[in-house]
């Protein structure tokens, strides 16, 4: 069109195998419209329909990063209460971030989402936990 200007196109142009693709596509462009009962483009049909699971019933690994008191046996409570709702904890990172905090950063075994939010909310009640800053479900 007019606002494209100038073009130029390379390659093979038309012969014995670039219009056998362009037939090609056409004819299953034409079998799709016809199998949809439409006609133009429609979208990929080349996947299933999967029923969605409730969140409840399927187990992730989750990143939970916090910022705790920098005292002894902190880490300590936050694993028990991890241990008590089910949630095992796969890798661990304690941090120094000044004064007395120190920031965690852990990475669990897949759990079920209950498990981890009924194990975040008691997290909130141990005192020496400043902040839960992000809880990241991983696929």
């Amino acid at each position: 069109g007019d606002a494209l200007d100038e073009a130029m196109f390379m390659g093979r142009g038309a012969g014995e195998m670039p219009t056998a693709s362009a037939v090609c596509g056409d004819i299953i462009d034409v079998a799709r419209n016809i199998m949809h009962g439409c006609c133009g483009r429609i979208s990929c049909t080349c996947y299933r329909q999967l029923p969605v699971k409730e969140s409840g019933k399927v187990s992730n690994k989750f990143f939970i990063r916090m910022k705790v008191k920098n005292l002894p046996g902190v880490l300590a409570k936050v694993a028990t209460v991890f241990g008590l709702h089910k949630v095992s904890i796969s890798q661990v990172i304690q941090k120094y971030s000044g004064g007395d905090c120190a920031e965690l950063a852990i990475v669990t075994e897949p759990v079920r989402e209950y498990h981890m939010r009924d194990a975040l909310s008691l997290m909130n009640a141990i005192e020496e936990v400043k902040e839960i800053c992000s809880v990241i479900r991983q696929f």
